[in-house]
């Protein structure tokens, strides 16, 4: 999530913090809140560019993409920094018959050998995703012409003047610019064709940065 222009940075990225962690139990309804309840078709725009093989999600949050994949007929693994949302995603996954696959670490140090995902995703990522440790992490893992699937923006549909005020939100909070630097410039540069993607699933609409490994 880009520096906010009009609140001050400290206190949103505290906030941002303690939802992630400490409030982690709220995140799901904060979440449905200021979508409107697309959040989860969102998220799940993700899944649209898939390739057969591991999957690899990367900040899971609450598990719910988790789940929905699983649902698939996916195993996928799990990587997370935070122990809150580690503890709610396992209960969600034994909760639905599912074993978790979770793993505590960084997106920079990611713990897996060489070429072991065909695909890696994350969905409303903060600046992490763009870091130079990260996306060449994720290019060791990845196999060649594996795919990272990053949804960037979901697009609100609701009532106004509800939704204005939300939006309103979104702009001074910095969620509707992508981190810099310019995403598909650094993603060519560590070897991967990258464009940007439109995806709809329902009512909801989504954009999404997908990039494949050269």
């Amino acid at each position: 999530m880009s520096t906010p222009r009009h609140l001050p940075a400290r206190f949103l990225k505290i906030a941002f913090h303690l939802l992630y962690y400490q409030l982690a139990w709220t995140y799901d309804v904060v979440a449905w809140l200021v979508s409107f309840g697309q959040w989860t078709a969102w998220r799940r725009t993700a899944t649209l560019f898939l390739q057969e093989g591991p999957v690899l999600e990367l900040a899971y949050g609450t598990g719910g993409l988790m789940a929905d994949m699983a649902a698939g007929g996916l195993a996928p693994v799990g990587l997370d920094l935070s122990p809150y949302m580690a503890r709610i995603t396992q209960r969600r996954l034994v909760r639905q018959g599912i074993i978790p696959r979770l793993v505590h670490g960084q997106a920079q140090h990611l713990p897996f050998p060489d070429a072991s995902f065909a695909n890696v995703i994350s969905t409303f990522p903060t600046e992490f995703i763009l870091d130079p440790q990260t996306l060449g992490s994720i290019a060791r893992i990845l196999q060649p012409g594996g795919c990272l699937v990053v949804v960037a923006i979901g697009y609100l549909k609701g009532p106004e003047p509800l939704r204005g005020l939300v939006e309103w939100l979104y702009q001074i909070t910095g969620q509707r610019e992508f981190p810099k630097p310019k995403p598909l410039a650094r993603l060519e540069a560590f070897g991967f064709n990258a464009q940007w993607q439109y995806a709809t699933l329902g009512n909801a609409t989504a954009r999404l940065l997908v990039a494949t490994r050269r």
